[in-house]
């Protein structure tokens, strides 16, 4: 079975540990391209390293999943996509991404179907879940535009520099996603 996907603009893989830090890191150093989740920037590049180990051995367990997505015309990485928490009892897990100013609708519109189609099809996963910083406007128009159903909000459900943080819930069931 493979993890590893293609569209007519992109691929979608798995990250390799010993070659992508570096595109890692020029992704997830950006405030805005993680501010949604919440979590700090990367600073230094050796944090990417460690985050990659980190992913490779959650795949490893079949706990999480992440996938880089990556342009074939010019082989930038425009964003991270992954799943994790998953229940295989409940057959759902929360969907997390890193997107780039680069990556929207457009973009989310070729990768992300086949992504759905794969933990629906191959992996029987019927409902994802995301969970973002409250008021992250941008993100929350892309998950409605891509068929996402918004279930509210989730008051202090983390404390973040100081602050507790809410979290608001969109969920995905299978067969919902707009392409």
């Amino acid at each position: 079975m493979s993890w590893n996907f293609e569209t007519e603009h992109f691929f979608i893989r798995l990250p390799v540990s010993d070659e992508d830090g570096a595109a890692l890191f020029k992704l997830l150093s950006k405030n805005s391209t993680v501010a949604h989740i919440p979590r700090l920037p990367m600073t230094v590049e050796a944090q990417a390293l460690d985050e990659l180990r980190r992913i490779a051995m959650r795949f490893e367990t079949r706990e999480a999943a992440f996938w880089l997505i990556e342009r074939k015309s010019d082989g930038d990485v425009i964003a991270r996509i992954g799943i994790q928490y998953i229940n295989w009892m409940m057959l759902n897990a929360q969907m997390q991404w890193e997107l780039s100013d680069r990556c929207g609708l457009e973009e989310l519109q070729e990768v992300l179907p086949v992504i759905v189609n794969y933990l629906s099809q191959d992996l029987h996963l019927h409902r994802l879940e995301m969970r973002l910083r409250a008021g992250s406007d941008g993100q929350s128009k892309l998950l409605t535009a891509l068929g996402f159903s918004c279930e509210g909000t989730l008051p202090s459900q983390q404390e973040f520099e100081g602050e507790d943080i809410d979290l608001d819930v969109y969920s995905l069931l299978t067969g919902e996603l707009k392409a």
